[in-house]
């Protein structure tokens, strides 16, 4: 239960990731730094004497506009390159939002005010803090709220086409890059609530939060960069995992290697056919 609040975050982010590859073709490795960014504008608002409501949307708000302006500068001058190109631009984004990060936050860990109570229940002789749950539910109905706006709605599926067809989606008078500019900045929205979801159970980095991304990719990758709750599912189990290993004195150690191993397993699975055509 304790690796809970990871999961939800994990899944958020790793949502945000499938989201963005299936409308906009970039596997965004920047996904957690950009969240990252915006929790700490926050936290530094709040360390000035700002009100945690005010300095929450604030940096929501500065997280989706740096977002959102990536977006528009990958679709004015990077629309037509491959799925490769514009994955590697957003690496270059990674650095760069650690970098700037690093300049503006330091290195040292902070004492993040939570966004809610320390309330805690008691749930089958388990003793589950307000906070899991409430992060748990968001996890989920990010999820349920982007797979129905992706299935059934026209920005939706004008999404869809765009990421698979853009040249053709332009020709219809489709406005493309608005649409992208508008799912970058509510990935980068996202992303931030996850970060500051996660950050009071943590004292974290600013660097450590970025690499978040890490486990986001691995749950991301469960999905196939595709589906929307196996990702999340995967995510909320990859933090139980690490709730669980945090108890096994053997395991504790290594809990943080768990995303490696699933990417390297899910990797190998998915190319188990073409191994075995190519022995066939």
């Amino acid at each position: 239960m304790a690796g809970l609040v990871s999961g939800a975050a994990y899944a958020i982010v790793a949502v945000c990731v499938v989201v963005l590859y299936r409308l906009v073709g970039v596997l965004n490795f920047s996904q957690a730094a950009l969240g990252a960014f915006g929790a700490y504008a926050c936290y530094s608002l709040v360390d000035a004497n700002f009100p945690l409501g005010l300095a929450v949307i604030t940096g929501l708000a500065l997280a989706a506009g740096i977002a959102g302006f990536v977006g528009w500068v990958l679709s004015r001058w990077f629309a037509n390159p491959t799925v490769l190109v514009r994955s590697v631009i957003s690496a270059v984004l990674f650095l760069l939002m650690l970098t700037a990060g690093f300049r503006l936050f330091g290195d040292s860990p902070r004492a993040m005010p939570s966004l809610v109570s320390d309330t805690t229940i008691d749930v089958a002789g388990v003793r589950v803090n307000v906070g899991t749950i409430l992060a748990v539910v968001t996890a989920l109905i990010i999820a349920t709220g982007l797979t129905l706006v992706l299935r059934y709605t026209q920005v939706g599926l004008r999404m869809q086409a765009m990421s698979e067809r853009p040249v053709t989606v332009a020709l219809l008078g489709i406005n493309t890059r608005r649409l992208t500019v508008v799912a970058w900045a509510m990935t980068g929205l996202l992303s931030t609530l996850a970060m500051l979801l996660i950050a009071p159970t943590r004292n974290p980095t600013f660097e450590s939060m970025s690499f978040l991304i890490v486990p986001a990719l691995a749950a991301a990758l469960v999905g196939s960069f595709s589906n929307v709750w196996v990702t999340t599912l995967a995510a909320l189990l990859i933090g139980a995992f690490e709730g669980g290993a945090s108890r096994v004195e053997w395991l504790a150690n290594y809990r943080g290697a768990l995303p490696a191993v699933i990417i390297i397993l899910t990797l190998t699975w998915m190319r188990r056919r073409e191994v075995w055509d190519a022995v066939r």
